[in-house]
């Protein structure tokens, strides 16, 4: 088994309670790395999990939302259990595009305290090279 750092790119969001990334949704990234990674062999390309967590080790102990699959991993932080994740998803990739021109107004409720995503290194790499 490799480690999640050499198979995956990560990236996390600063906590607003905690100003840093929060070191609790780090881990649970870090393993859903790792476990989707084991699991390639023995899943489709289109394996997808999602659910429902505590982020226990953190002193705010947040509920969390995370949804994994071989493309892409995200972890949302102290999220209402009434906001859809595709609206968590919409947040993620405003915050994470380079402008951030798309970023949606939404309420507080709706906008996770942090985030952290893990994509694999074969598609971010891929996604850097230029056609000639």
């Amino acid at each position: 088994m490799e480690n999640p750092e050499q198979t995956h790119d990560f990236v996390a969001t600063t906590c607003m309670h905690l100003g840093r990334p929060c070191p609790a949704a780090e881990r649970m990234l870090r393993a859903l790395a790792g476990a989707l990674d084991r699991a390639r062999a023995v899943t489709r390309d289109d394996f997808e999990i999602s659910g429902d967590s505590q982020l226990d080790g953190c002193e705010k102990a947040c509920p969390a939302r995370f949804a994994a699959s071989h493309d892409r991993i995200r972890v949302f932080c102290d999220v209402s259990a009434s906001t859809e994740t595709e609206t968590l998803d919409r947040f993620a990739d405003a915050m994470l595009s380079p402008d951030m021109a798309d970023l949606p107004a939404r309420s507080a409720a709706e906008v996770p305290r942090a985030f952290g995503e893990a994509r694999p290194l074969s598609l971010t790499r891929a996604e850097t090279i230029v056609p000639m």
